[in-house]
Parts: C-alpha cells; sequence; structure tokens
C-alpha cells in the first residue's frame, strides 16, 4: 500500500469525523451548552487534518511521478 493512500483514507475518515461533530451540533442536545462548544471545535480541528492529509496525499503524489 503506497503512502500516497493512506494519506487519502486518512483525509476521509478526518472528514467523516467532521461531518459527524457538525451533525451533533446541529442536533443540539439538551444540556451544558459548552459541550456543544468542544464538540465543535474537534470537529475543526478534525476538517483541518483532514485538510492537511489531503495536501500531503496531492504532494506524495505528485512526487511519486
Amino acid at each position: 500500500m503506497k503512502e500516497s493512500n493512506l494519506y487519502m483514507y486518512s483525509s476521509v475518515i478526518s472528514f467523516l469525523a467532521f461531518l459527524v461533530c457538525i451533525g451533533f451540533v446541529m442536533n443540539k442536545p439538551s444540556g451544558p451548552v459548552y459541550g456543544v462548544y468542544l464538540i465543535g471545535v474537534i470537529g475543526l480541528l478534525s476538517l483541518s487534518k483532514s485538510g492537511e492529509y489531503y495536501e500531503k496525499y496531492l504532494y506524495k503524489k505528485s512526487k511519486s511521478r
């Protein structure tokens, strides 16, 4: 398995984590508000990691050509 493919898989998994966090924030469960903020921050972090891994995927893929 190529290293660039691993970066692509991790990018997709991180983006799915972002989508799960967005779904959680949109439903806004009853309870303390800081839990929603915490999940929102985790979602933004997973979105940034997704972008980072996708950039690494593109770099590794272009370098292997």
